[in-house]
């Protein structure tokens, strides 16, 4: 039995810095409402509009992009534990938080669905 595969939760680092591959596996679990998240990471109007201009063609590489921005807005400390937290207070987005969870490759083998944010603030 593989316990590095059920103890990932325990050994996930919600303190560091998302990759961009990270970002890019979050952005596939946010759905409607994306752009309603900016304010919550610090993003203006103004970035949003020119990100939705540039990449109207596909919702998952604006939703990358509005990542990308909050990630070098925020610099060092453009953490995960942060960027759940401002996803978790904007009730307006639609996260799918499971997938979330099986996207980064935490709370594998667990039977329940933990909290989250129980996980992330421990």
């Amino acid at each position: 039995m593989n316990l590095h595969y059920l103890y990932s939760a325990v050994e996930f680092d919600f303190s560091r810095i998302p990759t961009d591959s990270d970002l890019v596996s979050v952005a596939t679990t946010i759905g409607y409402g994306w752009d309603l998240l900016a304010p919550f990471l610090s993003i203006d109007e103004g970035t949003v509009e020119k990100i939705k201009e540039d990449y109207g063609y596909s919702t998952e590489k604006q939703i990358f992009q509005l990542l990308k921005a909050w990630k070098k807005k925020h610099g060092g400390i453009s953490t995960f534990k942060g960027l759940l937290k401002s996803m978790r207070e904007c009730d307006a987005v639609n996260v799918d938080w499971i997938m979330l969870q099986k996207e980064l490759g935490f709370n594998r083998g667990k039977k329940s669905n933990e909290n989250l944010l129980d996980i992330m603030c421990t």
